[in-house]
């Protein structure tokens, strides 16, 4: 069966005066393994360096980056899903002047949504019309529809390991599926 096809997240194409967006997608077999402290760190160091930072937290279901953060959002995108706000309505600034897009815990709909409704966030983030340099996105673990969505959205893909035999078979099965049904290059 060949690949779906699935938008990529390519911020401000609509607009050419912005510049485009460079996105990477933090990912990983297992949980546990540090992607969210890996993405929180990454956007924020890259935000220090005045590099125009935008951070997703895309791990649906079980978020944790606003806590890392120590942020309280008043939306989330479980709101932004509802239609009870805007993008623009959820997005918090941290550290060094980061955006972050905070998802919300606990919410079980979040982690089962349909691959229509994973598409239609990554088309959402595409009509974000913001000066941006680059956008990582924190997915969950796993192979679930939410994760292969967003990793095959970005331009780049990080797997995150640890040195537990688990970590690395999980983030092989995880590659394995990105280049079998997502048409990713391993």
């Amino acid at each position: 069966m060949p690949p779906r096809e699935y938008p990529p997240l390519s911020l401000n194409t609509a607009n050419p005066s912005l510049a485009p967006v460079r996105s990477i997608a933090v990912t990983g077999g297992k949980g546990g393994v540090g992607k969210t402290n890996l993405s929180v760190n990454l956007a924020a160091s890259l935000a220090g360096l005045g590099k125009r930072t935008l951070l997703l937290d895309a791990d649906l279901g079980l978020a944790n980056v606003d806590v890392l953060l120590g942020l309280s959002p008043q939306n989330t995108l479980a709101d932004l899903v509802s239609g009870r706000c805007e993008l623009d309505e959820v997005i918090l600034e941290g550290p060094n002047g980061m955006l972050v897009v905070p998802a919300a815990s606990g919410r079980r709909h979040m982690a089962e949504l349909q691959p229509a409704q994973h598409v239609g966030l990554v088309n959402v983030f595409n009509e974000l019309q913001r000066d941006l340099d680059i956008l990582i996105v924190d997915t969950a673990a796993g192979i679930t529809d939410s994760v292969l969505t967003f990793c095959q959205a970005a331009q780049d893909a990080v797997v995150v390991v640890c040195d537990e035999p688990a970590s690395i078979t999980d983030a092989y099965a995880l590659i394995k599926v990105l280049a079998r049904e997502r048409g990713l290059a391993e």
